[in-house]
């Protein structure tokens, strides 16, 4: 029998780790090294939340009580910082040491608050609600590539 329990988990480690390699080559400002790492986030990224917001925040939502956390605050948050990497990406562009480091610092503790959300509250709640589509939604998962449908980041 299969258990509830953390079926459904979305790592977000990777996505840590290198806006911490961004972090360091911001400190010592080595763009060519921030530029690479860069690029890297924002790809694992713009993946991480498309599979969210076309997977598995819609099966959660045609699910949820609307008395429930809704993930329009999660969708929201999303936006947030995506339009906070297209201003860092115009920082990194021009060069800008202070305001490049400064903003990684404010996204990284933007990210965690925002995954320590997803990973404490809506993926729990979420492994308990979609458990009966489980199979489905982790072959959807397995099988996600970011389209034309995906949003854009203009990055």
């Amino acid at each position: 029998m299969k258990s509830t329990e953390h079926w459904l988990v979305h790592d977000h480690t990777e996505i840590e780790q290198l806006l911490g390699e961004c972090y360091n080559a911001a400190d010592i400002s080595d763009w060519w090294a921030l530029e690479q790492f860069f690029a890297k986030l924002v790809t694992q990224l713009r993946y991480h939340m498309a599979q969210e917001e076309e997977v598995l925040f819609p099966a959660y939502d045609a699910k949820c009580e609307p008395s429930h956390m809704q993930t329009q605050e999660l969708y929201n948050e999303h936006s947030e910082m995506i339009a906070s990497f297209r201003k860092l990406n115009k920082y990194i562009i021009n060069r800008e040491s202070d305001k490049t480091f400064d903003f990684i610092v404010a996204l990284q503790l933007s990210m965690l608050e925002h995954n320590e959300k997803e990973e404490k509250v809506f993926l729990p709640y979420a492994s308990h609600l979609l458990f009966e589509d489980r199979d489905e939604l982790e072959q959807k998962l397995d099988d996600f590539v970011v389209t034309n449908k995906s949003r854009k980041w203009l990055i």
